[in-house]
């Protein structure tokens, strides 16, 4: 199996006969593509439109008819905008340049077509100018759309064989309102019912969104609070900005009571959908940030907002009332460590990489990592992570600082893995994941991006390792295998130069995705401690589908992702051995809590 995906890599560089294997995953040797009215391809080429015949080996009929296949009610833009994606799909190894079959006015003739991006880009702004999309659909097409929200669940989405959410219920209970619905059905108010219904199964990586939107059109989709909110102990607080700090917006009434006449826990509990199954601390985090910009969250429901509203504030003895003018001015909560973190991710897409680590009071090492990197986009990162370690080796302790880290790839994760893992504990099972399938037993090319392989993959020494780690791994829920893949491993392995010493790796509520993983990944290794607060979980393999009629765009998660508690990293998150919680100082920008409370904690162990 190891050689099976050897093998890919090899033919991704290789060259098919004469020509120049295309390296790009979104090109067009064409810039532009229309249909007649036959539906067959009028492609635009050297500034002139042509009916187009063949491409490569293929009939264009040969093309179109796997689109239809293949895509659905999406071939037409498959073909247009992703054809290196058709073409590889069909079995052809796409190169740069490629002959074409083109006809004009009876004229038949054979061109060379290059493939580039900027091709590509011609024919998106050609179907984005081209395209006409409308607010309204008929209720008999809403309800056929939502047949086809209910298909893509039952046949793609993981986490409903998880879930006690009785998302058929409710997706009944839509085609009862629909069936008794007026002939037009607004397409915003459509996928914002379907979006709640997805948000009720709580997988974080899936979502349902109108994407052609013109916001334009709803002024009050833009208007936010005058002031911030931000979270401090479970509750909501109003601050305005002093210089690079905050302070309470009232001194004497830091908590928000209720909004526009709505208590501050109904507008959390029923207006914010999205992050409904996420861990509390989490929840409440990207509630807040949801509310702060208030036009969005009404039209999400389906509400009207006025411009004035009242907001009851609090200091939990008494109570005052102000009247407040929503305004379009960014005022969304951001902490001094997502601002710090920030500054240094900014540094890293320069290539500066002096800020990454150093070394605090007491010969402490400080890794700081704002983002899940992936080497192949960051020349010279890898490099700077060795050059972190060279320099941290003599350290007493080192903290690897995640928190407010959004997720990206799982390159770190090896990475980092090499250098902190015991040799004695390695090979280390560090995830365990299923891909929902109903085709179990072939290769699945989402998996190994993120270092996930079946069983036959790997050696004897990492098969070994696995058998150990299953005889005690229980998963918390079951769920039928038989519409499942085998399960898949990230196993990691210590280098020769490891760390040794203890390793704590800090983390917060917003430590999201593969940050998560990084965090579980590690949690259970005697040198290593999660210190800080439960993270925002969430492991996710998403595909992206649109509605047949209302064109809603639909992403579902495809994976199942374990931690290696047998707990889904969706609604769990990774909790920390070593509690540490933001306090006043923190949340107003005037300290850092959270990491001072660590060097003392290393400091005195």
């Amino acid at each position: 199996m190891r050689i099976y995906y050897l093998l890919i890599g090899l033919c991704l560089l290789a060259a098919t006969g004469s020509g120049q294997v295309l390296e790009l995953k979104k090109a067009s040797p064409f810039t532009a593509v229309k249909w007649d009215a036959q539906d067959q391809p009028v492609v635009r080429f050297n500034g002139e439109w042509f009916t187009l015949k063949k491409v490569g080996t293929y009939p264009t009929e040969a093309i179109t008819s796997f689109c239809k296949n293949q895509y659905g009610n999406k071939w037409k833009k498959r073909f247009s905008e992703d054809l290196v994606q058709v073409l590889t799909e069909m079995g052809t190894l796409t190169e740069i340049e490629i002959d074409l079959i083109l006809s004009q006015n009876n004229n038949i003739q054979q061109v060379t077509g290059i493939f580039t991006l900027e091709n590509r880009q011609e024919v998106l702004r050609y179907n984005n100018a081209n395209t006409v999309y409308p607010d309204k659909i008929t209720s008999t097409q809403a309800l056929e759309d939502v047949v086809e929200f209910e298909k893509i669940l039952e046949e793609k989405s993981s986490y409903i064989h998880l879930t006690d959410f009785n998302y058929k219920k409710e997706i009944g209970l839509l085609k009862s309102h629909l069936a008794l619905h007026p002939d037009s059905v607004d397409i915003n108010e459509l996928a914002h019912n379907l979006a709640g219904i997805m948000s009720g199964i709580g997988d974080r990586h899936s979502s349902v969104k109108n994407e052609r939107i013109n916001t334009s059109d709803f002024p009050a989709y833009f208007l936010q609070l005058p002031f911030t909110l931000a979270p401090l102990n479970s509750k909501v607080v109003a601050l305005k900005p002093s210089g690079d700090i905050y302070r309470y917006y009232l001194n004497n009434f830091p908590y928000v009571k209720s909004i526009d006449g709505m208590s501050i826990d109904q507008l959390l509990d029923s207006l914010v959908y999205k992050p409904q199954k996420a861990p509390k601390e989490a929840r409440l985090s990207r509630s807040i940030a949801a509310i702060q910009q208030l036009g969005q969250l009404y039209f999400s429901n389906n509400l009207s907002v006025s411009k004035s509203v009242e907001v009851v504030l609090t200091n939990n003895i008494s109570d005052t009332t102000i009247s407040i003018q929503l305004g379009h001015a960014f005022n969304s909560y951001k902490s001094k460590i997502e601002s710090q973190q920030e500054s240094i991710n900014d540094s890293i897409k320069q290539g500066q990489f002096n800020h990454l680590y150093k070394i605090l009071t007491g010969n402490i090492g400080y890794l700081s990592v704002p983002s899940m990197y992936h080497f192949a986009d960051y020349k010279g990162l890898e490099a700077a992570i060795d050059s972190a370690f060279v320099v941290m080796k003599d350290t007493k302790a080192l903290i690897i600082d995640l928190r407010s880290n959004p997720g990206g790839r799982r390159d770190l994760i090896k990475k980092i893995g090499a250098y902190i893992i015991d040799p004695k504990a390695s090979p280390w099972v560090a995830n365990v994941a299923y891909l929902r399938t109903d085709k179990p037993d072939m290769q699945h090319e989402s998996m190994p991006p993120r270092f996930l392989f079946p069983y036959e993959y790997f050696d004897a020494k990492c098969r070994h390792a696995i058998d150990m780690f299953m005889r005690d791994f229980t998963l918390e829920k079951t769920f039928d295998h038989s519409k499942f893949s085998a399960p898949h491993y990230m196993v990691l392995e210590g280098g020769d130069k490891h760390y040794g010493k203890p390793v704590y790796i800090l983390v917060n509520e917003n430590s999201f995705s593969a940050a998560t993983v990084f965090t579980a990944a590690f949690k259970g290794l005697p040198q290593v401690t999660i210190a800080g607060m439960t993270t925002d979980g969430s492991s996710g393999n998403s595909q992206k589908i649109n509605l047949p009629h209302s064109q809603i765009r639909v992403k579902v998660s495809t994976m199942l992702s374990f931690q290696r508690n047998g707990k889904t990293l969706d609604g769990h998150g990774t909790t920390p051995d070593l509690l540490l919680m933001t306090d006043e100082g923190q949340v107003l920008g005037e300290r850092d809590s959270q990491l001072m409370g660590l060097v003392e904690f290393i400091n005195e162990n």
